[in-house]
């Protein structure tokens, strides 16, 4: 029941983004007949590990202007930055599909829409046991990626670049403003370098213990909180639960964060506020897909809601017949309430859904199957395996 260490790499990779690169144009991608193109495009290009592909829907030029708006830096640093970020954009999608491959992810486009009179592509990224996340790829009039919205880490793409850009340059102006302080020392920008080394060697232990010696003003923001999740998340359960902790003590009516507070609702047995986190999740990438109804038949079953629990894995199959925790969701609600009928339901689905055909005996044998095999649901499907 997690949705952790979805993709937030997509986001945090990106926030590293900003190392100088050598020079490179950053040509307009093409202009595209729709949104849902562009979102079945960028799913494709996932799915491939293709960055190259990727960047062929990516408007780098956009994202950039985005990424220095309201800077303030001098007109010599605002042209390096021009030459080298478009660089550093393309090899932060590299990095990002390389922890795509590690978590053997998938990338499903899932809609289109508007927000704030903004077109946008959501793309959900399904990392099994890992978790889920989705993405909002916000488009220009021409309809090229020019900024994105992680979920995971309810932050933009744009916000986590200005940030590491902020600290990286050391400029007074942006760092006081970041930090909500008249003047920052040589000794406060300390903890974000020594967390960008700790990241870059896989030490997320150390990273996370970093994020403790941020300037007083800037823990006290949600973005430290998240950082805390994401870096927790990789450093252990202990960590994680700590974090999550902190994030829903200080920020938990956020609607922006009920994905990741999820766990946390979980954890604490806060199940009734799990479905309304869900619930808050669908409205924000505007609706029920299989993952949200799979997590709610989830818990559902965990509160002993059988007859819920079932339709809920029931929209999940129907939704995305390709979607194999949907059948598993409908499987556990069998088990978990001793219900044959329930149980051989999800097992038939899932032999017919993929082609494959279980061995009754052996999953019998199993703990989680051993009540279940007694009903006559389950021994007539058995039968009917031994033909």
């Amino acid at each position: 029941m997690q949705t952790r260490n979805a993709l937030r790499s997509l986001c945090f990779a990106a926030a590293l983004a900003a190392l100088p690169g050598a020079a490179a144009s950053a040509a307009d991608a093409p202009a595209r007949k729709t949104p849902s193109a562009v979102g079945e495009a960028l799913a494709v290009a996932l799915n491939a590990r293709d960055a190259d592909a990727f960047m062929r829907n990516v408007d780098t030029g956009a994202v950039v202007r985005i990424v220095l708006k309201d800077f303030n830096l001098g007109e010599k640093d605002t042209a390096a930055l021009r030459e080298q970020l478009p660089t550093s954009v393309r090899a932060s999608m590299s990095t990002s599909m390389r922890a795509l491959t590690q978590s053997k992810a998938s990338a499903r486009f899932m809609r289109d829409g508007k927000e704030d009179g903004r077109a946008y592509a959501l793309v959900r990224v399904d990392m099994g046991e890992g978790g889920v996340d989705y993405i909002k790829y916000f488009l220009s009039p021409r309809h090229a990626v020019e900024d994105w919205y992680v979920y995971t880490s309810a932050a933009l793409f744009s916000t986590q670049v200005r940030f590491n850009l902020a600290t990286m340059l050391k400029n007074d102006s942006l760092l006081a403003n970041l930090f909500g302080l008249r003047s920052v020392s040589r000794s406060d920008l300390k903890p974000f370098a020594d967390m960008r080394q700790h990241v870059a060697a896989d030490d997320y232990a150390a990273a996370f213990r970093a994020l403790e010696n941020f300037p007083e003003s800037y823990r006290k923001s949600r973005q430290w909180a998240l950082m805390r999740v994401t870096y927790g998340g990789r450093a252990g359960d202990e960590s994680y639960r700590a974090a999550l902790r902190h994030l829903a003590a200080n920020f938990g009516g956020d609607s922006d964060l009920q994905l990741v507070l999820i766990d946390h609702y979980f954890f604490e047995k806060q199940l009734d506020r799990a479905l309304a986190a869900i619930a808050a999740l669908e409205q924000a990438v505007g609706g029920e897909d299989a993952s949200t109804s799979s997590l709610r038949g989830n818990l559902l079953t965990e509160m002993k809601r059988y007859p819920d629990a079932a339709q809920a894995c029931r929209r999940a199959i129907a939704a995305e017949p390709d979607f194999k925790q949907g059948y598993w969701c409908l499987v556990t609600v069998g088990t978990g309430s001793n219900d044959g009928k329930l149980a051989v339901e999800g097992l038939t689905a899932y032999e017919k859904a993929f082609d494959v055909s279980f061995h009754p005996d052996k999953l019998a044998a199993q703990d989680v199957y051993k009540k279940v095999a007694r009903t006559p649901e389950y021994a007539a499907w058995a039968k009917s395996h031994k033909r």
